[in-house]
C-alpha cells in the first residue's frame, strides 16, 4: 500500500511571528522553483511544521495567501477542552488559530515535565475525539537502549494508548507516529537507517496488534533524531520510514527544502518502479 510520505518540522521554542513568516516565504520561492511545480507535485508528501503557538494565527494567514500546501501543528495540548489550566492550549482553541496536528509524547514533554504514559494516552485520545491529529512520539533513553529495552520501551508507550481509546483504532483512515530516540535528539547523533527501519516496522507490527492489519498497512510511521538534508534520503529509502520529523534542520529553510526535495524523490521513484 502507498501511504505517501510525511515531513514535519518541529520548531520548539525557537522563532518569533517575524521570522517565521520570512521563513515561508523564502520556501515558497525555493518550491517554486522545483520544476513542474504545482499542487499535484505535493499531494503525496504531507508538509507540516510545528511553530510557537503564537505564531500559528498569523502563519495560517500567510498560507491562505500563499501555494505551498503545507498544514500547521501545535507543539502541545492539554486534554480537557477548557477549564482551569494556566498555561496550556486548548485543542479548540488550537483548531481555531489554524493547527490541524498536534504533537503528543514529544521526549522534551516526557523527560522535562514528567508527562507520564498516561497522560500522554488522554491527550492523544482527547485530539482524536475533537479533530486534531495527533501525532504520537515514542523512543528510548540512551540507558535503556544500552539495557536492549528499546522494544519494551516502544510497547509500552504504544499500548498505553491503545488502553485508553474508548473505541478501535481499526475505525481510523490511519495514525502518525514518530519513532524519536530520546538520545539522537538535539545531540547530533542519530540512529542508522537500519535502526530506524527495525523500529519503524516494529511500531507497524504493534499497530497490527493492538488494532489491525489493515490500519497498519495505512498508517504513518516517521523517524526523527538528528534529521538533516544529506541523511534524509536514507531514511527515506526505507519500506516502513514513512517520513521525517525534523527539529534544528527545520529552522533553515534550505534545509528543510532540501528533506522535501528526498520525500519527493521517493515518491517518484516509487511511481516509477510501479509503473
Amino acid at each position: 500500500m502507498k501511504r505517501g510520505k510525511f515531513i514535519a518540522g518541529n520548531w520548539k521554542m525557537n522563532k518569533g511571528t517575524a521570522e517565521s513568516l520570512a521563513f515561508l516565504g523564502d520556501l515558497a520561492a525555493l518550491l517554486e522553483e522545483v520544476k513542474g511545480f504545482d499542487s499535484l507535485v505535493l499531494d503525496p508528501v504531507d508538509l507540516v511544521l510545528f511553530p510557537q503557538a503564537v505564531n500559528l494565527q498569523p502563519m495560517g494567514e500567510y498560507l491562505k495567501k500563499c501555494k505551498i500546501d503545507l498544514k500547521l501543528g501545535i507543539q502541545n495540548i492539554y486534554w480537557p477542552l477548557s477549564g482551569a489550566f494556566t498555561g496550556e492550549n486548548s485543542i479548540s482553541s488550537a483548531s481555531e488559530a489554524g493547527a490541524s496536528f498536534a504533537l503528543v509524547g514529544h521526549s522534551e514533554r516526557r523527560h522535562l515535565f514528567t508527562e507520564d504514559d498516561d497522560l500522554v494516552a488522554k491527550k492523544f485520545c482527547s485530539c482524536l475525539e475533537n479533530g486534531l491529529e495527533p501525532v504520537l512520539c515514542v523512543g528510548e533513553t540512551e540507558t535503556q537502549r544500552n539495557d536492549g529495552l528499546t522494544e519494551k520501551v516502544i510497547e509500552d508507550q504504544v499500548k498505553a494508548v491503545f488502553d485508553h481509546l474508548k473505541t478501535g483504532f481499526g475505525e481510523r483512515e490511519r495514525v502518525f507516529i514518530a519513532y524519536e530516540p530520546v538520545w539522537a535528539i538535539g545531540t547530533g547523533l542519530n540512529a542508522t537507517a537500519r535502526d530506524a527501519q527495525d523500529c519503524c516496522r516494529f511500531i507497524r507490527t504493534l499497530l497490527s496488534e493492538f488494532g489491525d492489519p489493515d490500519l497498519a498497512a495505512r498508517s504513518i510511521v516517521a523517524y526523527g533524531g538528528s534529521v538533516k538534508s544529506s541523511n534524509s534520503k536514507g531514511y527515506l529509502d526505507q519500506d516502513d520510514v514513512d517520513g521525517l520529523l525534523v527539529g534544528g534542520a527545520s529552522l533553515d529553510p534550505r534545509e528543510f527544502y532540501g528533506i522535501i526535495l528526498s520525500a519527493l524523490q521517493r515518491v517518484k521513484d516509487s511511481r516509477v518502479q510501479s509503473q
